[in-house]
């Protein structure tokens, strides 16, 4: 999709062509008038048959209407004069009956409505009345739940409060009343008989209850018991076996997940931490195998019968197995209580670590959205894709982690920060080698400059001077004149590299040499 910056001229262009200024669509408007005044002339423009109305009659018998337009032309005369009859009529109506507007329109209209509202909410109530007797005809007539007032205002809202006025002037007409004993006593008799009633039926369920709690451990043996035992044992350990394994995927998903972000990210590091965390549960589930190991060694340990002596009766087989089930019992429970202590301790451990797993993955799915969105609004991605090579390591990853986690989503980011800073440096660097490049230009014309105003010529000699030898002057005054003459004689002479160094001063001397 083009930028809004190219579009705009885009649609400029397109329109120019159609688009005129206000005066020059002025101008055209005053030739378009000037040429349709010059067609019809001073007289009136001549309707067009497709527009007539009422007050205009059609010639049907002119001469250069023909045929079908003659047809047309008749008609449409027959239907104007029908237009004009229609109108009459209607104006003689509205004189004899004028309209009538009374202010009492608006109230005729709300007793109208008020009356309809009052008929709705009658038809309402006699629904809901027809409905109640439908319901009571559905249900049998022979329970005696439907006489109870309880049930059967059960979902009905409650009655508002009885006024404490009104609550008041009842228990002050009660005190004055005389009591009803005779009535009191028989509610107490009632009452009595019903608790005797009640107590009896109790008692009856409690016998009930011991005869068939005796049957049942006259029947059972320590062997079905032994059975029963093992039957949940082993549901309780395939229960907790295929919780901790649904726990342990849940758990490698979100280390998956939640790897080391950037471009140090090795795949190593997440298969580490999901072989540390294979073997604390390993660890814990080989703890949990060798106390079930102990509980079956406890359960299958037997009491020793005790030898019974010669001389005494061989007890019957019932009695036996009640003594043997009663120690057996004694060892069984505190066992299986402490099964149920770590079954509900899994049970809440697992619950814990499923709910930390939704949590997680609803946060992971939040903020994958959001990169998404980022994503398709950033203009950084864009200008700094992943490249081919980097493509392939991330799918490397992905297979080798056998899960796409949030890393993905933030690898491109990485990428793209990372090649914008690259490119950002490089950007600089050549700007500032070009303004060093541009700097050696400079100075290099300074030098230039300077050497052809002698500038740098004289500095280079009077750094010279100084560096001459002293020698040469000579111990006695004659020496000393002589290295004045030298000095004076050395004084005009020009530098070697200054350009006007060839212009030795005799510049009005030139014309002389040359007529000598």
């Amino acid at each position: 999709m083009t930028a809004p910056a190219e579009l705009i001229p885009q649609l400029q262009s397109g329109l120019e062509p159609y688009v005129k200024p206000r005066e020059q669509v002025n101008y055209i408007r005053r030739i378009l008038a000037l040429h349709l005044g010059s067609c019809t002339g001073d007289e009136a423009a001549v309707q067009p048959l497709s527009v007539v109305d009422s007050t205009r009659d059609v010639d049907a018998n002119a001469e250069e209407l023909r045929g079908v337009q003659k047809e047309y032309a008749v008609a449409l005369q027959a239907n104007v004069v029908a237009r004009r009859q229609f109108e009459a009529v209607q104006a003689g109506s509205l004189d004899i009956h004028p309209p009538q507007t009374t202010p009492s329109s608006a109230s005729q209209f709300l007793d109208g409505h008020l009356a309809l509202l009052r008929l709705r909410q009658k038809r309402e109530c006699l629904l809901a009345i027809q409905r109640s007797l439908d319901r009571l005809n559905e249900k049998p007539a022979s329970r005696q739940s439907l006489l109870d007032t309880a049930s059967v205002f059960r979902g009905a809202t409650a009655l508002p409060s009885v006024p404490k006025a009104v609550v008041n002037s009842f228990v002050a007409e009660r005190s004055t009343a005389q009591p009803d004993l005779e009535s009191r006593v028989h509610q107490l008799e009632k009452a009595v008989l019903r608790a005797k009633l009640q107590f009896k039926q109790e008692e009856r369920l409690l016998a009930e209850t011991k005869a068939r709690c005796k049957s049942r451990s006259e029947v059972v043996s320590n062997g079905a018991k032994l059975e029963a035992l093992s039957t949940t044992r082993n549901e309780l350990i395939s229960w907790v076996e295929a919780e901790l394994s649904k726990a342990s995927a849940e758990e490698a998903e979100e280390s998956a997940d939640s790897l080391p972000l950037g471009r140090d990210c090795q795949p190593g590091d997440g298969q580490a931490a999901v072989t540390a965390q294979l073997g604390q549960i390993s660890q814990k589930y080989a703890s949990y195998v060798a106390a079930r190991k102990d509980v079956l060694a406890l359960v299958s340990r037997q009491q020793q019968p005790s030898i019974s002596p010669p001389g005494q009766q061989a007890t019957p087989l019932e009695h036996v197995d009640n003594a043997d089930s009663k120690p057996a019992d004694h060892f069984l429970i505190p066992y299986v209580e402490a099964l149920l202590s770590i079954s509900s301790h899994q049970k809440t451990m697992i619950s814990h670590k499923s709910h930390a797993s939704t949590v997680l993955k609803k946060q992971v799915d939040e903020s994958r959205q959001a990169l998404d969105r980022l994503a398709e609004e950033s203009q950084l991605l864009p200008s700094y894709p992943l490249k081919n090579s980097q493509r392939w390591r991330s799918g490397m990853a992905k297979s080798s982690n056998r899960s796409e986690g949030i890393s993905s989503h933030i690898r491109p980011w990485v990428m793209a920060a990372d090649s914008a800073k690259i490119a950002t440096l490089e950007a600089v660097a050549e700007t500032i080698e070009g303004g060093e490049v541009a700097l050696e230009n400079c100075i290099k014309s300074l030098q230039i400059i300077d050497r052809l105003l002698g500038q740098g010529a004289d500095q280079e000699t009077g750094d010279a001077d100084p560096a001459q030898p002293s020698d040469k002057v000579g111990p006695s005054s004659g020496g000393a004149s002589v290295g004045k003459q030298s000095n004076n004689k050395i004084g005009p002479r020009q530098q070697k590299g200054d350009p006007w160094s060839r212009l030795h001063g005799n510049l009005g001397l030139i014309g002389h040499d040359e007529s000598d």
